[in-house]
């Protein structure tokens, strides 16, 4: 199954290129969680599933700037795209298995972003264990998934599923909570392409109270903020003028002729 699932996410990896042209709303408001999320004492933080390395590179840099960073995936084409497009000197990609593995040292956070759902069931005790060992007296987990209902459409239609892609419910993040003798601190369903389709939650130690709601997280409910009048318009132009489009075009071909000539001078 792992050389399957490496396979898969190799293959995967071709999508990150269009994400960082074209921007992808579910990873902006990803990006956003991790900055309200993420404690700005942090010293260590663990990524497991970093993907292209865009969100360990955004906490790096506009998150927690002395914070040392593991990012770990189970795909060497990823790893290649963030050391080549993402690289910084905080931040280390290491390929690893997170559900085989045996990593080491003690986490102030540890980040899943969109990589729970794709744990198989039967690798939750482990993984759970794993984190139980890493995670510090005080640490947090923060974790983006997919809804139940997200989930059940992409079973139901046929469509978007990925080589491993479980249901993960409240009930599912509260036994992560017990099982690292934490507690799930935050939990909210947020509406990136459709309603209630995605999952922010944070398991936190050492949690003796929960803080009071602030006004910022009233409005709106869900979600980031609505955009100005002047971002929708320039937003309307990014995607219909033939300028940005070239634009765009132009920045497509660069970043892949930038990772063509990593990938020949690492051969």
């Amino acid at each position: 199954m792992a050389t399957q699932v490496e396979a898969f996410y190799d293959d995967f990896s071709r999508r990150f290129v269009e994400d960082i042209v074209q921007g992808n709303e579910r990873i902006a408001q990803q990006l956003n969680f991790f900055a309200k999320a993420i404690p700005s004492d942090a010293q260590r933080i663990l990524v497991i599933g970093s993907g292209s390395g865009q969100g360990a590179y955004f906490i790096a840099t506009r998150v927690v700037r002395s914070a040392t960073i593991l990012a770990v995936d189970i795909s060497g084409e990823n790893l290649g795209i963030a050391r080549t497009i993402f690289p910084h000197p905080r931040i280390e990609y290491r390929k690893a298995d997170i559900t085989t593995c045996a990593l080491a040292g003690d986490w102030d956070v540890i980040v899943l972003p969109d990589v729970y759902e794709h744990i198989p069931i039967e690798a939750r005790p482990t993984l759970h264990s794993t984190f139980n060992r890493l995670l510090t007296s005080r640490g947090k987990i923060l974790f983006t998934v997919p809804s139940p209902g997200k989930q059940l459409s992409l079973k139901e239609s046929g469509q978007g599923l990925q080589v491993i892609d479980e249901i993960v419910s409240l009930e599912d993040l509260n036994k992560v909570a017990i099982d690292v003798d934490g507690t799930l601190t935050y939990f909210s369903t947020i509406s990136v392409w459709e309603t209630n389709d995605y999952i922010h939650a944070v398991v936190e130690r050492g949690a003796e109270y929960v803080k009071p709601i602030g006004e910022s997280d009233l409005l709106p409910i869900k979600g980031w903020p609505r955009q100005s009048f002047l971002a929708r318009g320039w937003n309307m132009i990014g995607n219909r003028f033939l300028l940005f489009q070239v634009l765009q075009s132009w920045r497509r071909k660069r970043l892949r002729k930038q990772l063509t000539s990593d990938s020949i001078r690492t051969a």
